[in-house]
């Protein structure tokens, strides 16, 4: 998958010129959006029945068979995590005596999968459904490079703020001195809402389908005080 990065610097509002301090205020914004490259998913397999012995077995070999798709797919152990079998008691009760009667169980085994190559989201999902496992999370997105996009953020706000306060001050005949105080806000992300399926080919099965998986975007925002030096 190729990788895509836009970036928007936005202007935004805040503004204040100080003519007691000789200083000028601004608020100055940046955006990026990128492609994600990375996603976990969480899965599970979770049945309901009386014979308790025949559904613990058919839990085990739907994770071993699932175990076995991440393999093929050179998914690394490390990057996969099952959980233990949890069974619970299914109770009903009647409404004429109001009694608890015992109904079955339900046993269910969740996995998590980070998958570091996204293009593998679509088939593990095909795959993994045909074995068996019946409960599939909406994934979540992350950008492998996202300390890369944090750092040009920063960048990007404090440019923003400069050329916001450069702005205001040329038409005073004055210019933009030393920075007195930059305060950010903290890092907002926010990730794709749930893949929609997209066929290459007609005649593709599904496991050969792949997932649109928009972008995920970062913002930040500063505000940042400048001297005006006339």
């Amino acid at each position: 998958m190729k990788k895509f990065i836009l970036i928007v610097c936005l202007f935004t509002i805040t503004t204040n010129i100080s003519a007691q301090s000789s200083s000028v205020t601004v608020e100055g914004n940046a955006e990026i959006n990128v492609v994600p490259d990375q996603a976990s998913l969480n899965l599970s397999v979770e049945l309901d029945g009386r014979n308790l012995s025949a559904m613990t077995k058919r839990v085990a070999e739907t994770t071993n068979d699932f175990l076995a798709l991440t393999d093929e797919l050179n998914i690394k152990r490390n990057d996969v995590m099952t959980s233990g079998v949890n069974i619970n008691p299914r109770y009903r009760y009647e409404n004429k005596t109001g009694r608890r009667i015992f109904d079955g169980y339900n046993i269910s085994r969740s996995i998590q999968v980070d998958l570091k190559n996204i293009d593998q989201l679509g088939s593990i999902i095909e795959r993994s459904s045909a074995q068996g496992i019946n409960n599939i999370a909406a994934p979540i997105f992350r950008f492998s490079q996202e300390d890369q996009i944090i750092q040009s953020l920063h960048t990007l706000a404090v440019q923003d703020a400069i050329k916001r306060a450069e702005a205001l001050v040329d038409p005073l005949n004055a210019s933009l001195g030393k920075a007195l105080k930059i305060d950010a806000s903290s890092i907002q992300s926010i990730s794709p809402p749930m893949m929609e399926m997209r066929a290459l080919d007609i005649n593709s099965s599904l496991a050969e389908q792949s997932y649109s998986v928009g972008q995920i975007n970062y913002s930040q925002s500063v505000l940042a005080t400048f001297e005006i030096e006339y």
